[in-house]
């Protein structure tokens, strides 16, 4: 039995590794008079993947540690030798973790064992092998590796725990999850004790679950009244619900159906969660309160509780251990069967948006930019001339030289591409 601290949300930064270069070479062979190409290929980068486990209930190990980078593929040797591929990195997030980029969601990991990659690695760069034909014999064409760029990710825990706490303040919710794990909440008998969530796990018959005790919810909290909205949120990111019930209180009833609204007008998926009635401090009370209790609350099954004397306690936790499996189980076979159905699952991906291309012209210095230029001027070398007149050709195919015509570059201007090598004399050829 341990405590969890909570971790809910956190921003970090991914980058999959950089893609080998590709060679150029040449080597002797009798017969051939300049050496046949022998430049190998580069390594692919490594990927950074994110899996879903059900072993993590926290975002607590990416605080600290806000960048990933992965590993890079090697460069290609002589005698046509590919580079090594770099090493993938497997990142392991709670079940209920989305990802945004910008805002929108690019992917979300619902289910035990599922995997998105966030970041590709590079392809690795050709050498001048690849570029051989029988219309050139000795190319000295070849490429850098891919470069992937950084995406900043916000992950958001929507999945907080197996089993939330849902009463009024002083209900004894930091006392049940005290009394049952060996997390240490702060109690005291004064308004929202608990400030943020505190999470505990459970073990029993072989199993463990994860409960939370949240702030106290009062009347109006969908209104966002006391810690409101933030509670509710949290609470929604549970699979089931325990309603706390101090049984010394007067009105029981009236209590529990304010509490119902409550989450029903928040939220109608919040008001379906299975819920457990748990009357709490049954110590205080006679068996005739008990019964009379378990009358007025009789279109429920209610339990009776007592964290001090510890009566009643380990009903409610055979039974949260049960429903919660059972739970876990319905979920892994719906996912099965969204399989089974010919209908792959789909991560939501982000959308590349229009690029259009940028030409800013200073002093007959034309500076060009867009994601295509960047992308070829970064993978292809300037060193040989081949090599150049591949990016002009790359530029020509997308009609940009026939643009920056349009646009009046003339002899003798210079060509840049933003924040690459790719400097060129403009030619008119």
């Amino acid at each position: 039995m341990k405590q969890i601290t909570f971790i809910d949300q956190t921003k970090i930064k991914v980058k999959a590794g950089r893609g080998g270069d590709g060679r150029m070479g040449f080597h002797k062979e009798k017969y051939i008079e300049h050496g046949g190409p022998s430049g190998g290929n580069g390594g692919n980068g490594g990927s950074i993947f994110f899996i879903a486990t059900n072993n993590e209930n926290t975002l607590l190990n990416y605080r600290g540690k806000s960048q990933y980078k992965g590993n890079p593929g090697t460069s290609g040797g002589l005698k046509n030798m590919t580079g090594a591929t770099g090493k993938d990195i497997f990142l392991k997030v709670p079940v209920g973790t989305e990802f945004l980029e910008d805002g929108i969601k690019v992917a979300d990991l619902q289910f035990n064992g599922q995997m998105w990659m966030a970041s590709q690695g590079g392809k690795g760069g050709r050498g001048n092998k690849s570029f051989k034909s029988s219309k050139n014999t000795t190319p000295t064409l070849f490429e850098y590796g891919e470069e992937p760029e950084w995406r900043i990710l916000t992950l958001n825990l929507k999945v907080l725990a197996d089993v939330g706490l849902l009463g009024y303040p002083n209900a004894g919710k930091s006392t049940l999850v005290n009394s049952i794990t060996n997390a240490k909440p702060k109690i005291a008998s004064y308004e929202f004790t608990t400030i943020v969530p505190q999470l505990g796990v459970v073990k029993n018959k072989g199993k463990t679950f994860v409960i939370t005790d949240l702030p106290g919810l009062i009347d109006g909290a969908s209104e966002d009244k006391g810690m409101g909205m933030r509670f509710l949120k949290h609470l929604s990111r549970t699979r089931l619900i325990i309603h706390l019930i101090d049984c010394t209180n007067d009105n029981l009833y009236e209590r529990y159906t304010n509490l119902r609204k409550e989450l029903s007008a928040y939220s109608k998926s919040l008001e379906k969660l299975p819920e457990i009635i748990v009357f709490s401090k049954s110590d205080l009370i006679d068996i005739e309160i008990q019964g009379w209790i378990t009358k007025e609350f009789s279109k429920h099954k209610v339990f009776f509780i007592s964290s001090l004397t510890r009566d009643g306690l380990q009903d409610v936790i055979n039974l949260v251990t049960e429903k919660i499996e059972d739970i876990k189980l319905k979920e892994e076979q719906d996912f099965e069967d969204l399989l089974n159905n010919e209908s792959e699952y789909k991560l939501i991906k982000l959308e590349d948006e229009t690029d259009p291309l940028k030409i800013l012209v200073q002093d007959n210095v034309w500076t060009i930019s867009n994601k295509f230029t960047k992308f070829w001027a970064n993978r292809i070398p300037l060193t040989t001339e081949e090599n150049t007149w591949r990016i002009i050709s790359k530029l020509k195919s997308k009609g940009i030289m026939d643009e920056l015509k349009r646009e009046g570059i003339k002899d003798g201007d210079l060509l840049v591409i933003k924040d690459t090598p790719f400097v060129l004399e403009y030619n008119d050829k």
